[in-house]
């Protein structure tokens, strides 16, 4: 492809901000709490859920005496701290979306993750005011492996598809991108570096870093 870059999506985490590790982790920190005892890989089958619908998996599998609302805010209480104050952002992410704002590449955020976890970190990092919208999956009432919420994004950024790039760790979105023809930009991160090779094989670039991918010719010809 040589299409020119229009638009920008950006995913949050994994890719803005090295929360994965600890999103992960924090199902199976809140069971233990509870004296339960996750199965080892919870922090996987969750991966691709919302909070929602990830609440909804573990009062089901683990029998939890809570509503899903409940389950929810529990949750929800429980990382959001840690997530505004402590999550670290990625190397490179303020200079990837200066480079992109001084391109006049308008940016919004897509995330399955709450508006109010995401606001709160991209106010404490400094990146709030490159994005002119964040759509979320909850708001939505879908997760990153339905298309509607890259097409509220698209719709937001009002430019054409083939000129829209997003920037994305996680091979269920990737995998939706490349179905419906969204071009994107793979990005390492450690909690999905065992799917490496098929987020490569669907991508149109993939990239270890966001320093790597201002260091391409991509980048220096805003072009995909």
């Amino acid at each position: 492809m040589s299409n020119k870059i229009e638009a920008v999506i950006f995913d949050v985490d994994g890719v803005l901000l090295d929360s994965m590790p600890t999103l992960n982790a924090a199902p199976s920190l809140y069971l233990e709490k509870l004296g339960i005892e996750p199965e080892p890989n919870l922090g996987d089958i969750l991966f691709a859920e919302t909070f929602e619908s990830g609440a909804e998996y573990m009062i089901n599998r683990y029998g939890l005496k809570f509503t899903t609302q409940e389950l929810l805010k529990e949750l929800i209480d429980f990382q959001e701290d840690v997530y505004i104050n402590e999550m670290k952002a990625k190397k490179y992410a303020k200079e990837t979306l200066e480079y992109l704002k001084q391109a006049g590449i308008p940016m919004v955020i897509a995330t399955s993750n709450e508006r109010h976890f995401c606001e709160g970190a991209m106010k404490k990092h400094g990146f709030y005011d490159y994005f002119s919208g964040i759509i979320t999956s909850p708001e939505i009432g879908n997760t990153k492996e339905n298309p509607e919420i890259f097409n509220v994004a698209m719709k937001m950024l009002g430019k054409p598809k083939q000129n829209t790039i997003l920037f994305e760790d996680g091979l269920h979105a990737i995998t939706t991108a490349n179905e419906m023809g969204l071009p994107s930009i793979g990005v390492y991160d450690q909690e999905s570096a065992h799917l490496k090779e098929e987020i490569k094989a669907l991508a149109n670039q993939y990239v270890m870093d966001l320093g790597e991918w201002l260091e391409s010719t991509v980048a220096k010809n805003l072009k995909i």
